[in-house]
């Protein structure tokens, strides 16, 4: 059982960085303005990995509680598909999110 979380939290940890991903390369191609570009593709990731850490991180001060949490973890997972698909990844957007829910029903089943 060990190994099955162990492994979950990589998956999950692995997510997440695809997430910030996608939130960087879509910041980089939704403004036109030279500098914007830079800006939200540095914004976006940290202003989402500063939401993560504060609600969504296993040991911080402010862990949401059980449906709060899926359902903040699914939003952020949400908007990655937005993004994506409004880049044109539809296809990458599609497989972001259903392995994030699965990810997601997993850590559910796994208490984790």
């Amino acid at each position: 059982m060990q190994l099955l979380k162990g492994l979950h939290q990589t998956i999950y940890f692995l997510l997440e960085l695809c997430m910030l991903g996608a939130y960087g390369y879509a910041g980089f191609h939704l403004s036109q303005h030279p500098y914007g570009k830079y800006l939200l593709a540095i914004g976006l990731p940290l202003a989402a990995a500063t939401l993560w850490g504060i609600f969504a991180a296993p040991r911080s001060s402010h862990q949401l509680g059980f449906p709060y949490h899926s359902l903040f973890v699914l939003l952020m997972f949400g908007l990655a598909f937005f993004l994506l698909y409004r880049t044109g990844y539809t296809r990458l957007a599609i497989a972001l999110t259903i392995v994030a829910f699965i990810s997601e029903l997993a850590a559910l089943i796994l208490k984790d």
